[in-house]
Parts: C-alpha cells; sequence; structure tokens
C-alpha cells in the first residue's frame, strides 16, 4: 500500500505533467491527467485527515486535492475537500487559499451555461467579486466590459481579415453588421449575461466561415495572457499594433482586485461549451505590457527593457491632442500639459479615458529623447 508521502508525489508528478500539456494547448489531455493526479492526491488527503497527521499537513493536503479537482471541473468533489479543510483547524493563511479557492469554484459553477442554450455567435460573460451582488452591479463594471470585448471582437475581424491596424476612422462596411451586439436579460449568478453578434438571424461573417473561429481566437489568446505565455501570443498576434491593443484591451477587461475579482467567458466550440476564465488582475497583466521585450517597432509598447530613470508616472486629465501625430496631453494638477506619442494599438483605450483623471505612465526612448511613449494608463477614481 502506497503511503501518503508516496500519493502526493506521484500525484505532484503527473501534474506537473499536465501543465505543460495545458500549456502546450493539449486540453483534453491535460484534463485526464488532472483527473489522474486527484485522484491519488484525495487519495492522500484522506488518509492524512482520517489518521489526523495534524495541520498544517492536513489542510495542505486537502487544499491541493480540492485545487486538482478544479483543474478536472470536478466542482463539487472540490467544494465538499475545500468545505471539509474548513471544518477542521488550517492555519489563517491556508484557511485564506482555501477561501479564494471557493470563490474559484463557485465561479467556475456560475460559468455553466444551466440551461442557457449559446449559439456560435453568442458568448456568456461573467464577473464575480465583492462588489459584485445577487444580479447586481455597478452599471460602468459591466458596460465598459460589455464595450471592451465588442472592441476586442471588431479588432479580431480586422486582424483575421488581413487589414492594416485601424488607427482612426469608421469600421468598413463589410463588417459593420459584426458591430451589432445585442445583450440578454441578466442572469443571478455572480453576474452573467449573454451577448450575440451580429444582426439578428445572422449566422455568418463575410471572409470567415462562422463566428466560431473569431470567438474561439478571442478566448485562445485571452487563456494566453492568463497564463502570462506571451512568446505564444506573439506568434498568433504577429502584428505589433494588434498585439498591443490586444493585451491592453484585455487588461481592461481584467479583474481590479476590488470590486471585481474574477471575469469569465462561455463559448461553443463544435456545439460544446468551452470556459475561458481571466485571473489575472490589471495589474499584473500590465507589468506583463512592461516587461515585454520588442524591438521591432519604435512605438511599440513593448519595448520597456530601459532603465528606471527614463521611465516616470504622473497624475491628471487626458486631453485629445492630434490624431494625425497620434498624440495626447496630460493637463496636471499645477496646470502643467505634457504631450505623449499613443503607441500604434492603444487607441481604442485611450478614448475610453479622454477628459478623465487618470494615472499615466511614459518613457523616454533614449535619456536626451524629447519624445515621450505611453506606456500604460489606468483611470483614477
Amino acid at each position: 500500500m502506497m503511503t501518503i508521502t508516496d500519493l502526493h508525489n506521484k500525484a505532484m508528478d503527473i501534474a506537473d505533467v499536465a501543465d505543460i500539456k495545458r500549456n502546450e494547448g493539449c486540453k483534453d489531455e491535460a484534463v485526464s491527467l488532472y483527473k489522474e493526479a486527484f485522484d491519488l492526491e484525495a487519495q492522500a488527503a484522506n488518509l492524512a485527515h482520517q489518521n489526523n497527521i495534524g495541520e498544517p499537513s492536513v489542510s495542505i493536503l486537502l487544499r491541493s486535492a480540492a485545487s486538482l479537482a478544479l483543474s478536472c471541473n470536478l466542482y463539487r468533489e472540490s467544494e465538499k475537500l475545500i468545505s471539509l479543510a474548513l471544518s477542521g483547524e488550517p492555519p489563517f493563511e491556508i484557511a485564506e487559499e482555501l477561501r479564494d479557492l471557493m470563490e474559484n469554484v463557485n465561479f467556475f459553477r456560475h460559468l455553466e451555461l444551466k440551461g442557457i442554450e449559446l449559439a456560435e455567435n453568442e458568448v456568456q460573460l461573467v464577473i464575480a467579486g465583492k462588489g459584485i451582488g445577487f444580479g447586481y452591479a455597478k452599471a460602468e463594471e459591466v458596460i465598459d466590459r460589455i464595450e471592451t470585448f465588442q472592441n476586442l471582437a471588431i479588432r479580431t475581424v480586422e486582424r483575421k481579415a488581413g487589414r492594416s491596424f485601424r488607427k482612426n476612422g469608421p469600421v468598413a462596411t463589410e463588417h459593420k453588421k459584426f458591430c451589432n451586439y445585442y445583450i440578454s436579460s441578466v442572469r443571478a449568478a455572480s453576474m452573467a449575461f449573454s451577448i450575440r453578434f451580429g444582426a439578428p438571424g445572422q449566422m455568418t461573417l463575410p471572409g470567415f466561415n462562422n463566428y466560431e473561429s473569431i470567438i474561439d481566437d478571442i478566448t485562445d489568446n485571452i487563456a494566453l495572457i492568463n497564463e502570462n505565455n506571451i512568446d505564444k501570443l506573439k506568434e498568433r498576434i504577429e502584428d505589433p499594433a494588434y498585439l498591443n491593443n490586444f493585451m491592453a484591451l484585455t487588461k481592461e477587461l481584467a479583474p481590479d482586485g476590488d470590486t471585481v475579482n474574477l471575469f469569465g467567458i462561455t463559448s461553443i466550440k463544435n456545439g460544446k461549451p468551452i470556459k475561458t476564465t481571466l485571473t489575472s488582475n490589471r495589474g499584473e497583466i500590465a507589468n506583463t505590457i512592461r516587461n515585454v521585450s520588442s524591438n521591432e517597432n519604435v512605438d511599440s509598447i513593448t519595448d520597456i527593457s530601459h532603465s528606471e530613470d527614463m521611465n516616470f508616472r504622473i497624475e491628471g486629465i487626458l486631453k485629445a491632442a492630434s490624431a494625425k501625430t497620434n498624440s495626447v496631453d496630460i493637463i496636471q494638477e499645477s496646470g502643467d500639459s505634457i504631450r505623449l506619442k499613443v503607441p500604434d494599438g492603444l487607441s481604442d483605450i485611450v478614448k475610453k479615458y479622454w477628459d478623465d483623471n487618470v494615472v499615466i505612465e511614459y518613457m523616454k526612448k533614449t535619456p536626451k529623447s524629447k519624445t515621450l511613449h505611453l506606456i500604460n494608463i489606468e483611470g483614477k477614481e
């Protein structure tokens, strides 16, 4: 008979392989391996609990088994293991981690369609957090994310159609119908609602087989950002402007870590529901944006590998300056104005914050450079 240590070590070895398979995009194989690892870790955790080997070992093993159960979509099993761990006397830090894990379990359950049928041109969006009630949320938390997801969809259509990044001007006529989106009545979960793209009855998109391919592209790329797999993201989005745009828009979708802790998407692929989660918060994604290294485009926000004395942070009111020069002005409290060059791809984000109080990060490409390049922008309460 295997010991608790043997069961745990074997479970961790299999989980490591599952992590690799998941990162390689072999999701079905990864889930199967996570299930195998869960079965072993659950045995180890239950043996530890039955034999009362003491804390923190018992709660650590139960937490680990619950996390593996979540990875292979065994939500009820995860819930039971977390409850068992919390019914004991786990250390404070582990108890907090268990409660956070329970939030994740509940969130994944909210991502279930629960009798709702989605078409290939529909997605279900779910947000959860301390500021989200049973069917209630601040309007801006919902509306901003709906508009951001719409922008992601439009930009994805344009990129997949082979168009150069549109810095300004209207969407091309052949893609305008995709700009229409329809929102279902809100369902009382964490905060769940469906979005349908296209005109009523329209199930095809000019130049594409179906809407499903566009939605798949969005969700797959969001998953890569959540996993911080930026090398793979660059392979999928080669144009720096579109890359900048996608990362910046995903940051706007992401949890703020305060009001919203979790954001998720349920979509349909080959007739089956696919769940995509965005648990990385805006600060973490902003760090990812800063740390991505690229020297291919002088205007790229991804070339931030410079010394701190060339990076700056200011607060002020964002004002539109010039569409031709792709720049904006920041009016500080003192009345002083600073003009910043906006990298290709960030126009969608900048427009959102016009005339608002913002916190801006910008940089100089060289110590003597007079041109200041926008890196990151955040709204300020």
